[in-house]
């Protein structure tokens, strides 16, 4: 299956409907790696961290912590700090 067959792009419309209709913006940086793959060591992005554009205002950052991750686990932890003052 390819990624930019017709039925993805399709399909990936409903969710771009979604995100604009709730006012939701993507926080984490572009090609932020989320997910190393053990066996391979590979780096993936397979998540995406939302918010929606009232709490964007209070946000100060969006990252992974590659450092935390525990042992035998391949997500990245993700952090996100919001000031409320």
């Amino acid at each position: 299956m390819h990624l930019f067959m017709r039925s993805n792009l399709e399909k990936s419309q409903a969710l771009i409907g979604i995100l604009a209709e709730c006012d939701l913006q993507m926080v984490l940086p572009k090609n932020t790696p989320t997910l190393q793959v053990l066996s391979t060591g590979n780096f993936m992005r397979p998540e995406n961290i939302f918010i929606s554009s009232s709490i964007a205002s209070h946000l100060i950052c969006c990252r992974t912590l590659p450092d935390e991750r525990p042992a035998r686990v391949d997500h990245i932890p993700i952090i996100m700090e919001l000031d409320w003052k």
